[in-house]
């Protein structure tokens, strides 16, 4: 997949908030401090779009980007 345009959207923290537009969804799930983040900017080419921190367990809400116009 080429990605175009990424966004960020929004942040939850309980997963009945988040979107139901039925778009496809994926997650990056893993321990803290591992890169998460740094890989969602990588792939995006966009150095500030997901949030990075050299402190571990920074992120603690569900975070919503959109790629391509897709979830």
């Amino acid at each position: 997949m080429i990605i175009k345009s990424a966004e960020f959207v929004m942040s939850n923290t309980d997963y009945t908030s988040c979107p139901q537009d039925g778009k496809p969804e994926y997650a990056f799930i893993g321990r803290s401090n591992v890169g998460k983040s740094s890989l969602i900017n990588m792939l995006t080419n966009r150095k500030g779009l997901a949030m990075t921190s050299s402190t571990p367990g920074k992120t603690m809400l569900i975070n919503h980007f959109l790629i391509n116009d897709q979830w």
